[in-house]
């Protein structure tokens, strides 16, 4: 029986394979051993097994059960060479007494971690149950154990993603376009998720910044997106530097910005107008409001003009 799952919290064994973590729940281990290459068992069909406690499991390497791209430097994550002589094992079980040793490079401890599961357009690789966040921000992989096993016993089918080419790429490019993006910068995170759920609901993909300095590196390094909404007051680089800097690099000044800011005032109005801001909102914000105005800005349209705010100060 299998329950779907969206978050939780486990122990796990995390492990080293390819130059690169993996973490096994614990409830599906059995036991950890190390073993000299002479222990292997290969019979003439090529097939290697080990024997644990006296009795004959089959044995397989992770590499050879997970199919999927993505790999590490080796010095991001050894702390000392894999020995060439003896080898790391992990023993899984799975319904009854159906065992299976799996070899990895390293086993590094039990760590206590939040799973969850992947949502996306692009499927997860059989045998991962989902992945988890580490203290220092990076992702790791989760092992499925029960499809491990199934792999392993060839009642799961376990394809590598071909690589983009060909026919694969040309119906890329003739796919029909993604849905927008809306890139939001705040240093709020209050303010950030509400603005993200609001989006989300309507079909738009989201990022986030929580300042104008990690917004501008982000879309310096390739952040692709549709359309920036971004605070005005905020640390390191407020919303009217960014607007500046991004103003004046020829490849992002296509992109509309709006500023979503708590100053209503026409002065700042036009200073945001005036460097080049399509757009200008004043929390608190109609939600149907504001994403009518956005799908206008994507289209191309501006809000926000000189002449119009002229107009209203004399008014």
């Amino acid at each position: 029986l299998r329950v779907p799952l969206t978050l939780s919290i486990c122990n796990a064994l995390c492990c080293l394979s390819q130059q690169g973590r993996i973490a096994f729940p614990m409830d599906g281990i059995e036991d950890t051993k190390s073993v000299m290459l002479s222990d292997i068992m290969t019979d003439a069909d090529g097939n290697r097994s080990v024997n644990w406690n006296n009795c004959v499991i089959p044995l397989h390497h992770l590499a050879d059960l997970l199919k999927y791209n993505g790999q590490l430097h080796q010095n991001q994550v050894y702390d000392t060479a894999p020995s060439r002589d003896r080898v790391s094992l992990i023993l899984v079980r799975g319904i009854g007494s159906e065992h299976l040793a799996i070899q990895v490079d390293q086993v590094i401890g039990e760590e206590e971690i939040v799973m969850k599961q992947i949502d996306g357009p692009i499927p997860i690789p059989p045998g991962l149950a989902g992945v988890t966040v580490r203290a220092n921000g990076s992702i790791m992989p989760i092992g499925d154990v029960l499809a491990l096993i199934d792999i392993a016993q060839g009642r799961l089918r376990c394809e590598q993603s071909p690589d983009l080419g060909g026919e694969t790429l040309t119906a890329l490019v003739n796919a029909p376009p993604m849905n927008p993006t809306v890139f939001i910068v705040d240093d709020s995170i209050t303010v950030r998720e509400l603005l993200s759920l609001s989006f989300k609901k309507a079909g738009f993909r989201v990022e986030q910044a929580r300042d104008g300095q990690e917004a501008w590196e982000r879309l310096k390094s390739g952040l692709f997106c549709d359309l920036i909404l971004c605070d005005i007051e905020m640390p390191r680089m407020n919303g009217l530097e960014l607007l500046d800097c991004i103003q004046a690099d020829a490849k992002l000044s296509s992109i509309p910005i709006a500023m979503i800011t708590s100053r209503g005032g026409s002065k700042m109005q036009r200073l945001a107008a005036a460097k080049g801001a399509r757009g200008y909102f004043v929390k608190p914000y109609i939600e149907e409001r504001l994403l009518e105005a956005s799908q206008r800005l994507i289209k191309g349209d501006i809000l926000l003009e000189m002449a119009t705010l002229g107009e209203e100060a004399e008014a």
